[in-house]
């Protein structure tokens, strides 16, 4: 079933994409083979930026598990929610009814920003207790400190993300299998764009 998608994300969309694509002609890699929906996209997450870097360029709506710290201010909380996020704690359990509809859902399963190697395990846990693939990314040259990030990101205008795998539950014979190979693919080096 093929979705326009609502009004929100659609205009959530735009309002990303202008940002990302003008101001740093981001750009992704794979992601024009992806699997139907419902999926999970799960990536590395190293800033306040990949979420709207997935909006502006995932082609279906897109709902997003985010940490619940995000969403005390009541005017940013709002805000966000009215761009799909979905608020920790609570948001596991939205998104299981969202996979059931038929939307994607993206979640970083670092359960933070910067905490690769560390991994946990709901991500996984859905997948396979729901049976809908993993679709890994491996986002590039968003990590750093600033000065160094923004001439990635303005200057070389080197910020993408890179559809690194698929992980189908039926492959895997545990959700610490999932996360090992989710953990190979996005910390290991691509050669595609390099």
């Amino acid at each position: 079933m093929r979705r326009k998608g609502s009004l929100r994300w659609r205009l959530g969309k735009f309002l990303s994409w202008l940002l990302m694509r003008f101001l740093w002609g981001v750009r992704a890699v794979g992601i024009e083979d992806v699997p139907p929906p419902p999926v999970i996209v799960a990536a590395n997450h190293s800033s306040y930026m990949d979420p709207p870097l997935i909006m502006a360029l995932w082609p279906r709506e897109i709902y997003f598990v985010a940490h619940g710290g995000l969403f005390v201010n009541p005017v940013f909380g709002a805000f966000l929610k009215f761009f799909h996020a979905l608020p920790l704690p609570g948001a596991y359990r939205r998104a299981y009814a969202l996979l059931r509809e038929g939307y994607d859902v993206a979640i970083f399963p670092e359960g933070g920003r910067n905490k690769l190697p560390e991994v946990k395990p709901g991500t996984f846990r859905m997948s396979r207790r729901l049976g809908v693939p993993v679709v890994v990314f491996r986002i590039h040259n968003n990590d750093g400190k600033p000065p160094l990030k923004w001439v990635r990101w303005f200057v070389m205008r080197d910020f993408y993300m890179e559809k690194v795998g698929v992980l189908y539950p039926e492959d895997y014979g545990s959700e610490g299998e999932m996360m090992e190979e989710f953990k190979r693919l996005v910390l290991g080096r691509s050669h595609s764009l390099e």
